[in-house]
């Protein structure tokens, strides 16, 4: 007998997805049970290995009615048209309800935010409102972290959105294209496709797009141009149709705003450290195109970026040793430029019921040109400040790489054993950099009679890699498997060889001499195993899913110019054993509980016995004799959500313990101010830490309330000066907001306030009780006829650092707007940015071994004119709706309204 498999949705009457809505698969001769299932983030269900014949398909949610459809099955794949829940009206009567969507909803692994909850500036990108959301944090180079973890991708409705880069979404996407804000903890996308668990875990955000924005051209664009030649243009159109996405972008700017992820920092020898000022031209598209079941999808992103970074930096260091102290100085200017062309490309097929197949093959090219220039001085901690060495150094260098890579994964269910499942994956890739240096150094030592280095070298570096990885996995259920019980095994093979050659040349009377001590030409072999058994529990009440893995590992070098560099072949066992339980105490109330122990190798840098010369103040020693690292991590989480009270609890906590940790540690020369820095192996290093968060409503619902807290405590194990120290630091951060949002007006008030406690065993000078505290402001005004105004003032201060070093800062900015045109299509707005020039470019870090403040070059006060327009094809009646549009007493429709 055939069989096939079900698809659907399941959506309330405004389009919005239900999540966790129970289905359930019913015999039409007798309505006698066959299978159930909930719904994911997307809304959607699948039920696999369904026999021919007529069936009954029951939905139900708490509070709405229940919806059931009639329909028959032959074979193949089976889609059905998508499942509209209606409210239910038995509370209804002799009642009037002013509905409002949920500001914050807690389902299992997903926290969903309602994006029309918070409103923004006219022509908003999706940045803007990540700013605005409780427990979401967005760094200053456009970094986003939920619940603490960092969201490593982003999906629109379900669909990758420019692969591994948040910042191309989170930076260009309008924000009145997103109706619901999804932040999901999730297994990798192998993971999920197997059913098999290998380890990895990512925290994406999910973007569910408007239903009215789902059919049709949408798109926006801005020019403006400010004070001191600041400038910034960027465009965004989209296609959206049957399921099917198409995206164009670009972005050109001087005001630091890239957009995306600058790979060049990791390629190339770059020296500004992604500070100062930045030049950006930016251009992208992304797709995801196939058949409305989904049964063949193809997608992909390309993208070309240039970057111009200009960078000054000046640095005051004090090191703080056990019986003495010195101090660092130094000033330095960068200039660093870049081309990046890259692709990647996803394509998923659905052989049949039980087969799918997806391939992903990526490319890159890069290009980075950089130039720079420092001079330092050290000092001794006298009282007279005596000078120990002074350093000038420049340099100049040229690179270019390439990258390539597949991967290939395969998965089959087997028609005769439901519940059995076989997957196969394999990847390659390959990538290949050169980079050329002029470099000119010059150090005096003047406790050494002013004795003088110089040096003048040019380097030629080139690193080659090929990497060959296969994974196969088989779940077996044990019984009937409608008892939920199977059994998994796995094994993982990766094999990485690295080739790096580094020739250095000294100018000795305009020849090049070859430096036989600062070459080397390594070529290391690296081999990785995981062979792992699992066992997983599926029923109605609670998941389990646990197993052990054994990872034994191999590597090895060879320098073909020293043989004493070589490392010989060494050969390391690790028991990595895993535990997932999560247990539903109802439709919208669950608790979670994650444990995972993994390993890490020392490099072949930690392991290598011959000193690295290339810098001669700072040398570095590996370790031949280090073990590898084991780390214990354990998580739980709880989450909540009342849907009478549209309360919505989460609360998480996790903790680290690592075993054999791999740690610096570093020797300092009094006389000639330089370092000598190896490795060892240390024990007492662990880490724990809390999250809460809680928002509701008030009785009046243009009044809301978010609190979350945040508590972490670190002890580390490292060395002072060789002598080893152990350093505590306890962190507490709570913070709240109020927000009271009518019908035309927007105001949020948010306070903050951490306490950060350190205590070090060796080093007492470094201990420190410091206070940040402060706050945000922000309100907006939208009158009827399309004036914008809009403030944001924020307060930060600081306590508890040395004299001169606590901080208290105001940044104030505002804008003002006019809305005009059909449809209020086109924005005339005119900003200012740091009114108060208090913006402080000062940064400042303590450590056990010294106290680093960090001065760099800054945008300050600017102001700037800019011009929207944005554009869609929906048609009259089909518009989305405005998230600033200005509603009458009743709402969109008038009196009487019914206010979202």
């Amino acid at each position: 007998m055939s069989a096939a498999t079900v698809k659907g949705i399941v959506k309330d009457a405004s389009g919005d997805p239900m999540i966790e809505a129970t289905v359930r698969l019913l015999a039409a001769k007798d309505s006698s049970f066959v299978k159930g299932a909930t719904t994911n983030v997307s809304g959607g269900f699948t039920f696999g290995n369904v026999n021919r014949g007529k069936y009954i398909m029951a939905v139900s949610y708490i509070g709405y009615e229940t919806a059931y459809r009639d329909f028959s099955i032959e074979s193949g794949t089976k889609t059905l048209d998508p499942v509209v829940m209606k409210e239910s009206s038995v509370m209804l009567k002799e009642a009037t309800v002013t509905a409002v969507k949920t500001e914050i909803t807690v389902k299992e692994d997903t926290i969903e935010y309602n994006a029309d909850s918070y409103k923004t500036q006219p022509n908003a990108v999706m940045e803007d409102l990540l700013k605005k959301l409780p427990g979401v944090e967005v760094d200053s180079e456009g970094g986003i972290t939920a619940g603490g973890k960092k969201v490593t991708k982003i999906l629109v409705d379900g669909k990758e959105f420019f692969s591994d880069d948040p910042k191309v979404a989170s930076q260009n996407l309008p924000v009145n294209m997103i109706d619901k804000l999804q932040v999901v903890d999730r297994k990798s996308d192998l993971a999920r496709l197997t059913g098999v668990d290998d380890g990895e875990e990512e925290t994406v955000i999910n973007l569910t797009v408007k239903p009215g924005m789902k059919n049709g051209y949408f798109g926006v664009v801005n020019a403006g141009y400010g004070t001191d030649d600041h400038y910034k243009a960027d465009f965004n159109v989209n296609r959206f149709w049957n399921s099917n996405q198409i995206t164009f972008l670009g972005n050109f700017n001087n005001i630091n705003q890239k957009g995306f992820t600058d790979s060049n920092g990791n390629r190339f020898n770059r020296f500004g450290g992604g500070r100062g000022i930045t030049t950006t031209q930016a251009f992208g598209m992304n797709f995801n195109v196939g058949k409305s079941d989904d049964s063949f999808r193809v997608g992909g992103d390309l993208m070309y970026s240039h970057t111009d970074e200009s960078s000054r930096t000046s640095r005051e260091r004090q090191y703080l040793f056990t019986d003495s102290t010195s101090f660092y100085n130094s000033q330095s200017g960068s200039r660093d430029k870049g081309h990046n062309v890259q692709g990647n490309f996803r394509m998923k097929w659905e052989i049949d019921s039980f087969s799918t197949l997806e391939f992903r093959p990526s490319f890159r090219f890069n290009y980075n040109k950089s130039t720079s220039a420092d001079s330092s001085m050290t000092y001794a901690g006298d009282a007279n400040r005596s000078q120990v060495t002074k350093s000038f150094n420049i340099g100049d260098s040229d690179g270019n790489s390439y990258e390539v890579s597949g991967d290939i994964w395969f998965n089959h269910k087997f028609r005769s054993r439901p519940g059995r499942s076989f997957s196969v994956s394999v990847n390659y890739s390959l990538s290949d950099t050169r980079e050329k240096e002029d470099s000119y150094s010059y150090n005096k030592f003047f406790l050494l009679n002013d004795s003088i280095d110089e040096y003048d070298q040019y380097t030629d570096n080139h690193t080659w890699n090929n990497q060959l990885g296969a994974r196969l996995t088989w779940t077996e259920p044990i019984g009937d498997v409608l008892n939920g019980n199977f059994f998994t095994v796995s094994y993982r093979a990766n094999y990485r060889w690295n080739n790096a050659d580094k020739m250095v040349y000294d100018r000795e009377l305009e020849e090049l001499v070859m430096n036989d001590t600062l070459s080397n030409r390594f070529r290391n072999d690296f081999f990785n195993q995981r062979i792992q058994v699992g066992f997983k529990k599926v029923n109605k009440m609670y998941n389990l899913d646990l197993g052990i893995g054994v990872m034994p590992a191999m590597s090895k070098s060879r320098d073909l110019i020293i043989e004493e560099r070589n490392i010989p072949e060494r050969w390391v066992w690790n028991l990595a054993p895993y535990l997932r339980y999560r247990y539903k105490m109802g439709k919208t109330r669950s608790v979670n509980l994650d444990y995972r122990g993994n390993t890490s190798q020392p490099s072949i840098k930690q392991l290598q016995p011959v000193a690295d010369v290339s810098n001669p103040l700072r040398i570095v020693v590996g370790n031949p004799n280090l073990d590898p690292s084991f780390t214990h991590n354990l998580r739980v989480r709880f989450q909540d959500f009342n849907a009478d009270a549209q309360r919505s609890i989460m609360a998480m906590a996790s903790a680290r313990v690592t075993r054999n940790s791999i740690v610096s540690k570093t020797t300092f020369n009094s006389e000639t101010g330089g370092q000598i820095t190896t490795y060892e192996n240390v024990n007492g290093n662990w880490s724990a830490d809390v999250f809460s968060m809680i928002s509701f409503p008030f009785r009046n619902k243009a009044w809301s309330f978010n609190a979350n807290v945040y508590a972490s405590y670190n002890q580390t194990i490292g060395f002072n000066n060789g002598t080893r120290n152990r350093s505590g630091a306890l962190n507490l951060r709570p913070n709240f907001s109020i927000s009271f949002r009518p019908d035309n007006f927007d105001f949020t008030i948010r306070p903050t306030y951490s306490w950060q406690t350190t205590h070090n065993t060796v080093s007492k000078n470094s201990n420190k009780n410091v206070q940040t505290y402060g706050g945000m402001f922000d309100a907006s005004w939208y009158a009827p006829f399309g004036l914008v105004l809009n403030s944001t003032l924020r307060f930060s201060g600081t306590e508890g650092y040395a004299a001169g070093y606590d901080e208290k800062q105001w940044m104030w900015n505002a804008s003002i707007a006019y809305q005009f045109l059909k449809g209020k299509a086109a924005t005339f707005t005119i900003a200012g940015y740091d009114l108060l020039q208090q913006r402080k470019n000062i940064s400042r870090s303590v450590t056990a071994n010294y106290i680093d403040d960090t001065r760099y070059n800054s945008l300050t006060r600017y102001f700037m004119a800019t011009f929207s327009y944005r554009f869609n094809t929906f048609g009259k009646g089909n518009q989305p709706s405005d998230r600033n549009e200005r509603r009458g007493p009743g709402g969109p429709g008038g009196f009487g309204g019914r206010r979202r």
